[in-house]
């Protein structure tokens, strides 16, 4: 790198996560399974993977209980985009904190397919954003990307619709986004 590491007190970052139901979107994928990981060994109530990817979310619930026999985990196949599952997810676990990590993220792919980018990162967020808000999630943090700074592809600017998404509904809810 060309410099010294940075070190992080993982400890005092995750410590909020301790005795909260944690839902993680995208948690299969390479940031939200991490997320998963790192959430995992902070002690939650409760940890929710959502991925529409059966997979990966099998790989990491299976890692997890594995590492973390007690963990109450749950791992639910699911599309941030179909709003009546994330509903009933909501209604359901009555998540506390909500790490939305649910998105296209491939540069190359979302070029040759701007639909679906926008569909599943700008239209997921808002659905999933609307949810939270709905059913008084304490904290829903967006996992997004320095592509969203002064976008100059189609994935980076949906990532930017998602933080404006999110900028706009946080004005009018009890929800901390």
């Amino acid at each position: 790198l060309g410099r010294d590491p940075i070190t992080v007190d993982l400890d005092s970052i995750m410590g909020y996560v301790a005795d909260k139901v944690v839902m993680v979107t995208g948690g299969g994928g390479s940031i939200g399974s991490e997320l998963c990981r790192q959430i995992a060994a902070s002690n939650p109530k409760q940890l929710i993977i959502v991925d529409i990817y059966e997979n990966n979310a099998y790989n990491i619930q299976l890692e997890l209980q594995h590492k973390y026999p007690n963990l109450n985990l749950e791992t639910m196949i699911a599309s941030v985009r179909d709003a009546v599952k994330i509903n009933d997810l909501f209604a359901y676990y009555h998540p506390d904190i909500v790490y939305h990590a649910a998105a296209h993220k491939h540069v190359p792919l979302m070029e040759d397919a701007p639909h679906e980018a926008i569909k599943n990162n700008v239209i997921g967020t808002l659905k999933t954003a609307r949810t939270a808000s709905h059913y008084q999630v304490k904290k829903f943090i967006l996992i997004s990307t320095d592509k969203a700074v002064n976008p100059t592809n189609i994935m980076g600017a949906s990532k930017r619709l998602c933080e404006m998404v999110i900028q706009l509904i946080g004005r009018h809810s009890t929800t901390e986004f």
